[in-house]
């Protein structure tokens, strides 16, 4: 352990690592015996460095396996006080502001603003209040003339409203915002009723901590640099600059975001390790400038660090880039790469220890991942484009794009789908000038605040900077290839790939070692991958032949995703929400259907059947269209214009020709798949709101497997499909406006007589679906029942006679 300590620490974090992974997936375990099983591990480990023995190391990996396990099942659990056991009851809440306020302006003209409240009491009915504990989101309206008297970090608040559960999609490769929020302390929401959020108590008016005083004065900074800054430049330059400099994408231009997101520096937009850097960097170019001593220059680092994440209002995601990039710049400048990476592997286990969600956070994740390319594979790989006489600039900047892509690809892949080529380009001549950006608007502030004619020239300047940068992106974004797809590697690839990134990356004596210990072992590593092989080669070839139908996790809104024996896929329904397109708002084509879609590597869709043009159904077709090839649109009858506004087109839009309406009685088939079109009313007056009337209804078949998608068909267009006596006879039913008792009479359940039920539903929606009535209906029937609120996505898989269903969650 003494001649290997990076090594040892690796393992240390891996075996972390592993024991968090193990007590997630089985949380079941008893924790007293794992306490007792922990004792004897420590007992164990002393001895065996009392002995030095070469048992020190798998006892000490056992012990720190054994804590992530306990570490992970103490992190879920929350105390008995904690507002998300309140989930479900209307509530009068009290608790302290923990954050500025986050505002956002919808179309209507009125404001959304979101609350980040520490609950303090709750009181329900007439009954008196209790003490809670955790913290939520309130989410109220507000009209502009009152931004002005919003309340501020440290006030005492008060709401009523129903408490929810925060929850995320749950579809494969999408991001899960419940732990992101759960590792940021938030465990509930609320939506603000008629009362809004009032103030009880003002920070003024009662005793508190100093660092609450502190942390107002930061938020009051922050404001004055964003005032600042819109007094001079557009208002959406502002925001941009902004982000750069604190984080965030509130107010963004949607062009420069999608231009940032294809070159592969969005994460300029977020505080992270490369500010941090950068920051650094300047502080240190400025200590050598003035001939400080080495002591002196790592201290104004330090200082300077503090400063920055304080400002950047000291959230979980500003300290951990403090952490990771601070350190690990302070090493490297002090030349102890070395060390730089012992600190890096010391942090990563200091923070999975105190907070071992962040195992499955995405800033975690990255930032974790890019640090350590940094450190591991940049240099290697910068000596190596050196050796071959590629200029120390070019070859520096090269290498650490490379490095920060090498170590986060798998990452990438699993939540992106894509890589950006440009990337390489823009972060030698794109970051270099945001990088100027980032410093002049730090400078700007301060300069605001004693020179102010100063500080506005040198706003003024960065909005003209930022100009060329947008440019410069949207160009390099238009590049061909610049962004690339790649698929989702599975975990024994993972694993595979960063093996092999290490071999490339150790040191040549170590590699040496490897290599030979491979060549010793080669048989037992040949006949491990042959039954590897075989096994996934198997799995693969017991699949072909088979049709899927998967209910997408779109929240309150329907998307299924037909995949034929052949790969062609067919959409029924793509989700939405209303004002789903409105600026800044969460377009559910952007955010879930197109990535998911990317996820299992679709690059073609071959038809959309939508069911109606309401939005949550039809609004994320719009983003499907934008971003890949489809062939046809079969909508309902209710004319282009009601589908263009559902989808965020507009009338003109050449993507509107696509529309066309189903026509009863259709039939479409597609490798072997059979899509009739059973039921599609027609509207006389085009344009007018027929909403859930209009409904079409589709029947899928293959062999003896059916199912059928009937959007929100009401009760009484229920009566007329049966008066007409078709075969709707189905193995799985797409139940009827995501469970309302408007749908699913019990002559039509009936004549369906499905085997499965899947009900596509929002968590804790405003409407109260899925209704008791129905779900009573579908068990009195024996029709098993899946739901995406509470399974996430749903895969009907078959071979026309047997059906398997995978559910994302169990």
């Amino acid at each position: 352990m003494g001649q290997h300590q990076e090594e040892f620490l690796i393992a240390l974090l891996v075996a972390l690592s592993l024991g968090i992974v193990a007590g997630w997936a089985f949380p079941a375990l008893p924790f007293s015996i794992l306490l007792v099983v922990m004792s004897v591990l420590f007992v164990w480990a002393v001895f065996s460095i009392y002995r030095s023995s070469k048992q020190v190391w798998p006892a000490f990996l056992m012990l720190i396996f054994v804590l992530g396990v306990l570490r992970i099942q103490a992190g879920i659990m929350l105390p008995e006080n904690d507002i998300s056991h309140f989930a479900g009851k209307q509530l009068h809440i009290t608790g302290v502001l923990k954050e500025a306020p986050q505002i956002r302006e919808r179309s209507d003209g009125s404001i959304s603003v979101r609350y980040c409240l520490k609950a303090e009491q709750v009181r329900q009915g007439k009954e008196s209040a209790e003490p809670v504990n955790g913290g939520l989101y309130i989410y109220a309206r507000s009209d502009k003339g009152k931004l002005e008297s919003l309340p501020k970090i440290g006030d005492t608040l008060t709401a009523s409203g129903t408490v929810r559960l925060p929850h995320a999609i749950h579809n494969p490769g999408q991001i899960d915002t419940e732990l992101l929020l759960r590792s940021q302390g938030i465990t509930a929401t609320l939506l603000a009723g008629k009362g809004g959020v009032n103030v009880t108590q003002s920070l003024e008016d009662r005793e508190t901590a100093v660092w609450v005083h502190v942390l107002r004065k930061l938020a009051e900074v922050r404001e004055h640099y964003l005032s600042s800054m819109r007094a001079v430049m557009p208002k959406e330059d502002a925001a941009a600059i902004f982000a750069m400099l604190f984080g965030g994408y509130q107010g963004l231009n949607p062009e420069l975001l999608e231009a940032f997101t294809t070159t592969g520096i969005v994460h300029i937009l977020s505080v992270s390790g490369s500010h941090i850097s950068l920051l650094a960097a300047v502080m240190a170019w400025l200590g050598a400038f003035f001939r400080l001593p080495k002591v002196v220059r790592v201290v104004l680092v330090i200082a300077a660090i503090a400063v920055y994440s304080m400002l950047a209002g000291l959230v979980p995601p500003v300290l951990r880039s403090a952490l990771m990039g601070g350190l690990t710049f302070m090493a490297l400048a002090l030349d102890r790469e070395k060390d730089a990476r012992r600190l890096l592997i010391l942090t990563g286990l200091l923070m999975l220890t105190v907070s071992p969600i962040l195992l499955y956070h995405i800033s975690f994740q990255l930032s974790f991942a890019a640090t350590a390319g940094l450190l591991y594979v940049a240099p290697p790989v910068r000596d190596w484009l050196q050796s071959r006489r590629v200029p120390a600039f070019v070859a520096a900047g090269m290498a650490i794009t490379f490095a920060a892509h090498a170590s986060t690809l798998p990452i990438l892949a699993w939540y992106f789908n894509q890589l950006s080529l440009s990337a390489f380009l823009a972060n030698i001549v794109i970051v270099p000038i945001v990088e100027v950006i980032i410093i002049i608007g730090i400078m700007a502030g301060l300069l605001a605040f004693a020179v102010p004619l100063v500080g506005r020239i040198a706003c003024a300047g960065d909005s003209i900077l930022l100009g060329l940068v947008y440019e410069l992106a949207r160009w390099m974004a238009a590049m061909p290839g610049s962004m690339i797809w790649i698929p989702s590697l599975e975990w024994p690839l993972v694993v595979f790939y960063y093996s092999v990134l290490a071999l490339l990356v150790l040191k040549t004596p170590w590699r040496q070692q490897v290599i030979a210990w491979l060549k010793e072992k080669r048989q037992y590593i040949v006949v491990m991958s042959v039954v590897f092989i075989a096994f996934s080669v198997g799995y693969k070839l017991s699949q072909n032949g088979k049709v899927t139908l998967s209910a997408i996790d779109c929240q309150q809104g329907d998307a299924l995703m037909l995949r034929t024996v052949h790969g062609k896929v067919v959409l029924f329904d793509c989700g939405g929400e209303r004002n789903g397109n409105e600026p800044g708002a969460f377009n559910t084509g952007e955010r879930i259907i197109v990535p998911y879609l990317r996820h299992y590597g679709v690059h073609e869709v071959e038809a959309i059947f939508l069911t109606h043009a309401h939005a949550d159904h039809a609004g994320g077709a719009g983003a499907v269209l934008k971003n890949m090839p489809v062939g046809r649109v079969y909508t309902a009858d209710e004319g282009r214009d009601a589908y263009a506004q559902s989808m965020g087109l507009g009338s003109a839009d050449r993507l509107l020709a696509k529309l066309h309406p189903a026509r009863e009685g259709e039939v479409f088939d597609l490798d072997g798949v059979r899509i009739e079109v059973i039921y599609a009313p027609e509207i006389t007056a085009k344009g007018q709101d027929m909403g859930n009337e209009a409904s079409n209804v589709y029947r899928i078949s293959y062999g003896q497997a059916s199912f059928l998608i009937t959007g929100d068909l009401t009760k009484e267009n229920e009566q007329v499909i049966l008066a007409q006596g078709k075969n709707i006879h189905s193995t799985v039913l797409k139940v009827g406006h995501h469970g309302s008792d408007t749908s699913s009479s019990e002559e039509f359940l009936q004549a369906v007589a499905p085997r499965y039920a899947v009900i596509s539903v929002g968590a804790g929606n405003s409407f109260g679906h899925p209704k008791q009535e129905v779900l009573n209906r579908l068990q009195k029937m024996d029709i098993r029942v899946f739901r995406t609120d509470q399974n996430g996505e749903i895969k009907f898989c078959t071979d026309g006679k047997t059906m398997r269903v995978d559910k994302y969650i169990e």
